[in-house]
């Protein structure tokens, strides 16, 4: 028996039949050129075996039905057709058609009785390609751990097949968590150090809140002052997955002519598509929407490298000049990374706290609707392989985090790169969000916006 941590206890609290807590890939494949008629078969059959391969993926809870002093304990009643299934897209097998798919099974909680995992490898997409969903709960491993281990299953050379007889190095539970649950628990081990970063977490939020005294709009916002949108509603059961891509260079080559970086860029773009996603709806607020925009911060003082941290940041749907939106999500990162270089990360990690405790604790007394939104929309850039990544043979074609949508924040946005190109995933609710699978087409017109703004400025 494994006692379940603070963190992990908290995903299971917080989930609910309308807010599932797992997350998830979504990858696109293309088969080898002699690939037999029983490849995938014979890739769902290796699939039902990598609980041997990751041992994580073989517990469950001791008891499902509560989450009182929740333990974890080996399977053994594991049936692999339980958590690999294969089957086939109608024909034509249209992208369309796998999102849609896709979508439904994002919106199904996984079965607590069962290792908290499943595998979905769907055929039937042209030009003998396939799809691979795979979702795990939050509570198991988390988006970072999840990735890695799927990171481990790829291969540069499409020659490599994958070992079972190999143990990964993730077959240790949680080898490195960056759950910001984790940030709280961390509240509550560290007092003294905690009580050391209190004046510098004043200090950062006393200069926030003089950029909002004296009006200064370009500056990092303030938490629980993001404007209530459509995004900010409770959500239900309903998931909507959408996916496109942006070629890299042109966006390498935007962010070094502005003098920003990728991550503004992406930023920016985003900004124009919820802009025009919420001028159609007749819904866009006079005050830009805020960006939850988790950033790899190097500490004052700190030799180890970065630290995460969370701003807060301006889409800047209210500007409607392109490069404008670029210039001013430039400076109010570039303030922001400033401002928290100068501080300990316990102070960085005390304000991603401050923002969050509390939308947990309302999420769980189900009153997550009372307060205004600390943000409208997360964004994420998280990097990928420069080089083209191979699984038994096929070649990966795309790969698209998918993540939890909760009250209060119905949608999530993020960005992945991989060889010459990032790959957007946005998953949302729906529901309170009319035409939002529009969205993709909304991010590619607002990048050639952005890109011909810049060309002649």
């Amino acid at each position: 028996m494994e006692k379940l941590t603070f963190q992990d206890a908290a995903f299971l609290r917080l989930e609910s039949s309308q807010r599932p807590f797992h997350v998830a890939g979504l990858m696109i494949l293309k088969m080898p050129a002699a690939a037999p008629k029983t490849y995938l078969r014979n890739l769902a059959k290796k699939c039902g075996r990598l609980n041997e391969v990751w041992p994580v993926l073989n517990k469950k809870l001791q008891n499902p039905d509560t989450t009182n002093n929740a333990a974890w304990v080996v399977a053994d009643d594991y049936q692999a057709s339980r958590h690999v299934l294969h089957y086939s897209l109608p024909q034509a097998g249209r992208m369309e058609d796998l999102l849609h798919l896709v979508s439904c099974v994002h919106e199904q909680l996984l079965d607590r009785n069962r290792p908290l995992w499943e595998m979905h490898i769907i055929e039937g997409l042209p030009g003998d390609r396939f799809a691979l969903y795979c979702k795990v709960h939050h509570a198991l491993v988390d988006g970072v751990g999840a990735l890695k281990m799927i990171d481990t299953l790829f291969s540069t050379s499409p020659g490599k097949r994958v070992s079972l007889r190999t143990a990964s190095l993730m077959a240790e539970k949680h080898a490195e968590r960056h759950s910001l649950l984790q940030n709280l628990q961390g509240m509550t081990r560290s007092v003294m150090k905690q009580y050391s970063a209190l004046p510098q977490l004043s200090s950062l939020l006393s200069h926030m809140g003089a950029d909002a005294f004296l009006g200064k709009k370009d500056a990092m916002s303030l938490p629980f002052t993001a404007p209530r949108t459509l995004f900010n509603s409770r959500v239900d059961s309903r998931r909507c997955i959408i996916v496109c891509e942006l070629p890299f260079k042109p966006v390498k080559s935007i962010a070094k002519r502005a003098g920003g970086t990728i991550n503004d860029v992406l930023l920016a773009v985003c900004g124009g598509a919820l802009r025009h996603y919420l001028l159609e709806q007749n819904a866009l607020p006079r005050k830009s929407l805020v960006a939850g925009l988790p950033v790899s911060l190097k500490s004052a003082g700190e030799d180890a490298g970065n630290q995460l941290s969370f701003i807060l940041c301006p889409y800047f749907t209210d500007e409607k000049n392109d490069l404008r939106r670029l210039q001013r999500v430039i400076r109010v990162t570039t303030r922001a990374k400033q401002e928290f270089a100068r501080v300990s990360a316990t102070a960085t990690q005390d304000f991603a706290n401050m923002m969050l405790m509390p939308t947990i604790l309302l999420t769980l007394s189900g009153n997550a609707m009372l307060t205004p939104p600390v943000i409208n929309a997360i964004f994420s850039n998280v990097p990928g392989s420069r080089e083209k990544l191979y699984l038994e043979g096929s070649e990966l074609e795309s790969l698209y985090p998918l993540s939890v949508v909760t009250d209060a924040m119905a949608i999530n946005l993020t960005v992945v790169s991989y060889t010459n190109k990032l790959c957007f995933a946005v998953t949302s609710c729906p529901t309170q969000q009319p035409g939002i699978e529009q969205l993709g087409k909304l991010l590619k017109q607002s990048f050639r916006e952005l890109k011909t703004a810049v060309a002649n400025s």
